[in-house]
C-alpha cells in the first residue's frame, strides 16, 4: 500500500481517509493486473506501470471522483487500453499475455 503513496505528489491536500482510499484503488487495480497474466505485471515492469495505474487514479482523484470501485476499474482499463494502443503501433502482440 505505501508503496503508490509515493506517485501522489507531495503538494497535493487530501485527507487520510481519501489517501487510503487511492492507495486501496491502486492495489486493485495491480492486482486486476497481475491476475489477469499481462506480462507488465513482471518484476522489471512493475514499477512504471504501477507509477502509471497510480497517477491515472490520482487525475481522476484531483477532479472529485471518490468511488473506489471506478477509480480501481478505470485504472485497470487506462492501462490495458495504452498497452494494447503501444502494442500495436510498433506492431507487437496485443494479447497481454505474451
Amino acid at each position: 500500500m505505501a508503496e503508490d503513496l509515493k506517485f501522489i505528489p507531495s503538494d497535493a491536500s487530501f485527507d487520510p481517509e481519501t489517501v487510503n482510499l487511492l492507495s486501496d484503488a491502486s492495489e486493485h487495480a495491480w492486482h486486476k493486473v497481475q491476475t489477469s497474466g499481462n506480462r507488465l505485471a513482471r518484476p522489471g515492469y512493475a514499477n512504471m506501470m504501477r507509477e502509471v495505474m497510480a497517477k491515472h487514479i490520482f487525475d481522476l482523484a484531483e477532479h472529485g471522483e471518490r468511488d473506489e470501485s471506478k477509480l480501481s476499474n478505470s485504472a485497470f482499463h487506462f492501462f490495458t487500453a495504452n498497452y494494447k494502443a503501444y502494442a500495436a503501433s510498433v506492431g507487437g502482440r496485443t494479447d497481454p499475455r505474451f
